[in-house]
């Protein structure tokens, strides 16, 4: 036979019940706070449970980490992305900053020359480069407004560069010291020995021609301007000779030099005004010409 289950908890009495489970939860806590009686029992339940709880607490880390990696990720390829973009814009900002301060140093060495020089200079920017392989011209913005004329050379901060060819309202034409044929005469600084430089062409050496096989030259010797043709101011740099080929054969020697300034370097130049005098003085009588002269009119 089927016993029947106790009064207590029979499902006619649930004010015993729940009286019994408030008597029991009391007790429990009094004996857990006052006696600490369940103490070994919780910390068992944790260490028993523990493994359980990491277990379930895995997926949820697992996805925070995700949505960390994903944000902290995509940040930092921002972040990359943003630092690549301002190292090329520095790096263009350096460079320009370069240019501007080579550009700056030219400008100062020009002034420079400028006011040390005996004559007036004006300068001027180069604005076109005609895109000829063989011809070395160049186009300036100063014409026959600012009194450039055919024939005036032109310098850069270290030396002569070339001369004015051609002159229009505002801009002139220049040819650079390599262009073919043109020429200049100079003589050697050291030794004072005259000759002509000679542009041979586009990135060729200038060749100083005019010159003995047995002359008195040297590699690094400084070639200036002479003066003597009446359209260069003397004493201005020019080339330096960078190769000499004494050939037995030949009466002449083939001498090789390197402009002082950088042809195809700056942005600005400077034409030099210069107008020598070319009136050369009569030559005076000497009195023995004077006397001989009277003589013959039948003076005393």
């Amino acid at each position: 036979m089927f016993r029947s289950s106790p009064s207590l908890f029979n499902q006619d009495a649930p004010i015993l019940r729940l009286v019994f489970f408030l008597l029991l939860s009391l007790v429990l806590l009094f004996a857990d706070l006052r006696l600490h009686a369940t103490e070994q029992i919780r910390s068992f339940g944790q260490h028993v449970l523990y493994p359980v709880q990491k277990i379930l607490s895995m997926p949820g880390k697992y996805a925070e980490f995700s949505v960390e990696y994903f944000s902290t990720r995509n940040t930092l390829k921002n972040r990359v992305s943003d630092q690549a973009q301002q190292i090329e814009n520095l790096t263009l900002l350096a460079n320009q900053a370069e240019n501007l301060e080579s550009e700056n140093s030219n400008l100062r060495k020009l002034l420079n020359l400028q006011q040390k020089s005996p004559f007036k200079t004006l300068a001027t920017e180069i604005i076109y480069n005609p895109t000829n392989p063989v011809s070395q011209k160049i186009i300036i913005n100063r014409g026959t407004l600012d009194g450039v004329k055919p024939g005036m050379p032109v310098a850069g901060s270290l030396g002569i560069m070339g001369q004015i060819t051609r002159v229009f309202t505002n801009s002139s034409e220049v040819a650079l010291l390599e262009e073919k044929d043109f020429s200049i005469p100079v003589f050697v600084e050291r030794s004072g020995l005259r000759g002509a430089l000679f542009g041979v062409g586009r990135s060729e050496p200038l060749e100083l021609r005019y010159i003995n096989n047995l002359a008195d030259l040297d590699i690094g010797d400084y070639l200036i301007t002479s003066g003597i043709d009446g359209t260069y101011p003397p004493g201005i740099p020019v080339a330096i000779i960078t190769k000499i080929d004494r050939a037995s054969e030949s009466s002449g020697a083939i001498i090789s030099c390197r402009p002082f300034s950088n042809l195809n370097q700056y942005l600005h130049l400077m034409v030099l005004l210069y107008q020598p005098n070319t009136i050369a003085p009569l030559p005076t009588e000497s009195e023995a010409v004077k006397n001989r002269l009277k003589l013959k009119k039948g003076g005393p």
